[in-house]
């Protein structure tokens, strides 16, 4: 007798609470969800299909999210598209939710000669890279922004950095090298400029990208390792940022 109340109780919480196809349950934090919802709104597939290539939604396409998405009752044709959509070919990188679109470091200019010279080639001449203007077009509020990076198949986060920009009047500048001095040559960005961070994962192939101390105001460029050629005048690439 207790085991049928017991069943009976269950029964009637399952006829009052049926089981949602509003949401699809996913694996990580995406946008699986807003398709969904389209769906349910009885827009035409090729309605919702133009809304995925339009936007910069990211999607989870990991196997329990594409059963999740079936049970929320959204079309395979619909899925594909997702599916299509989840394929970069390069990083996608946001800061405080705001994309950041990928600059080119411009020809090094050589600063340095005149003091090198006056002292007998003891003093090293800078190479130094930029990118024009004095301003990024993404600011962070604040030290601590919120850095997403979702990476194509086979990059690693390991390759993505934080450096900070010397600004200028019209451009912002990052030493890449240098020659002559007591030292001789060197290249590479100089170690003063880079500020330490942690990568912690943040769904299919998708990272937060976290420095360690607050950034002070200034400008900033998340560096691409390995992205310099130099023979094609590339001095190197990343996506820029300013803090206030």
């Amino acid at each position: 007798m207790l085991l049928r109340k017991l069943f009976l109780v269950v029964l009637g919480l399952s006829i009052a609470f049926p089981a949602s196809r509003c949401l699809a349950q996913t694996s990580t934090p995406n946008d699986n969800d807003k398709v969904v919802a389209l769906c349910q709104k009885g827009l035409d597939d090729d309605i919702v299909i133009a809304r995925i290539k339009a936007s910069s939604w990211t999607f989870g396409v990991a196997d329990e999210d594409l059963v999740a998405l079936k049970k929320a009752g959204v079309p395979s044709k619909i899925v594909a598209a997702m599916l299509d959509a989840s394929v970069i070919s390069a990083a996608k990188v946001s800061v405080d939710g705001k994309p950041v679109l990928m600059q080119t470091l411009g020809q090094a200019k050589v600063g340095g000669r005149m003091g090198s010279a006056f002292t007998y080639g003891i003093k090293s001449v800078k190479q130094k890279a930029f990118l024009t203007g004095p301003k990024a077009s993404v600011t962070a509020a604040s030290g601590t922004p919120t850095i997403v990076i979702t990476l194509p198949k086979g990059e690693t986060i390991d390759s993505y950095m934080i450096v900070q920009l010397d600004r200028k009047d019209d451009r912002r500048e990052l030493e890449v090298g240098s020659m002559g001095g007591v030292v001789g040559a060197k290249t590479g960005i100089r170690a003063e400029a880079i500020r330490k961070t942690t990568a912690t994962p943040n769904g299919e192939n998708s990272f937060k990208l976290v420095p360690t101390e607050a950034l002070k105001s200034g400008e900033y460029l998340i560096y691409v390792v390995g992205s310099a050629d130099k023979l094609k005048e590339i001095y190197g690439k990343g996506y820029d940022f300013s803090v206030l």
